[in-house]
């Protein structure tokens, strides 16, 4: 087991974003290092340590803070309720989950916003009335050269063959009524893709979707449903946190595709991300106002809670 001291960044839907540091045996106490409206989701400029957070309301938006929490910059989002952000090179993508817009933000050497979003409207729409009356953008990953935005209204993975966003090339098309989340890059280059509709796990290896198994073996609750968020490797592994059976659920993903290898209770309710510090995984879980730390056996792929620090609404873990 790998041992790794590091400082996390919390958002939340509490505004504000918080942070705490991780020992390897436990969370510390969070405390607040920047006020701001509902921060759903954060990122970080890898070379200035300039931090971002959408704003996800109606009227979206994305701020831009110094590392000390100051601000230095809010820009309109270009679409509504932004929940994902990510910064490839000189530019932060913005997912708008409500209007299904993608939005590019040119950044300067010094990591502050550059110039006015570019806005990549999306379209289509899928057969879950419910939730696909149209694109709905929530998340963009990088996946070699390209720049991939999932669209689970539309059941498609746009592909962007620059990180500008000028050049969009031809899209994967997912299992209609599946509904694209968050991806993760294997080392072999294959996409795994988690599914909230259709309670999937996907993989896509050049372009094309070659397998879908369940996200879980465990069963949701009565009355309710499983709806897997977040999808990431962590060492050797693939992890995928599913809300409603409220695990982590463990695959090695081989020649022959994923095998499932265990299901662990993430210790709270509603995992909506993670993120992994060495051979542990840190969980926002976002109904029960806590961020759970579990100890990840690469061999057998079973989780076990070693901690837990309240925090309020917790949506994302970004360790420094």
């Amino acid at each position: 087991m790998t041992t790794v001291v590091s400082t996390v960044l919390l958002g939340t839907y509490a505004d504000a974003v918080f942070e705490t540091r991780f020992t390897g045996t436990r969370l510390d106490a969070v405390r607040q290092v920047i006020t701001a409206p509902a921060p759903s989701f954060v990122a970080a400029h890898p070379a200035t340590g300039v931090r971002y957070a959408v704003a996800e309301v109606e009227h979206g938006a994305v701020s831009a803070f110094a590392p000390t929490g100051e601000l230095l910059a809010t820009l309109p989002s270009a679409g509504s309720y932004p929940c994902h952000a990510l910064v490839a090179g000189a530019h932060l993508w913005v997912a708008n989950y409500g209007d299904g817009t993608a939005a590019v933000v040119p950044l300067g050497p010094d990591g502050r916003f550059a110039g006015s979003p570019r806005r990549l409207p999306g379209a289509g729409s899928g057969p879950d009335a419910d939730r696909q009356e149209g694109p709905h953008v929530h998340s963009t990953t990088a996946v070699d050269t390209e720049l991939w935005v999932a669209d689970l209204g539309a059941d498609l993975l746009r592909r962007f063959r620059d990180e500008a966003g000028e050049r969009e090339a031809e899209p994967v098309r997912m299992p209609a009524g599946s509904g694209p989340r968050h991806l993760a890059v294997l080392a072999d280059g294959t996409v795994a893709v988690s599914t909230e509709l259709d309670d999937g796990l996907v993989l896509v290896r050049d372009g094309t979707v070659v397998v879908r198994v369940p996200a879980t073996g465990t069963p949701p609750p009565p009355g309710g449903r499983n709806q897997p968020s977040h999808v990431a490797v962590v060492g050797e592994l693939l992890v995928v946190a599913v809300r409603g059976a409220d695990v982590l659920s463990v695959f090695r993903v081989g020649a022959d595709g994923p095998v499932h290898l265990a299901d662990s209770p993430v210790g709270g309710a509603w995992p909506r991300h993670f993120a992994a510090v060495g051979d542990h995984v840190l969980v926002a879980c976002e109904h029960s106002d806590e961020v759970t730390a579990l100890a990840l056996d690469q061999a057998t792929g079973r989780a076990k809670l070693i901690g837990s620090t309240p925090v309020p609404a917790p949506s994302c873990v970004l360790p420094l």
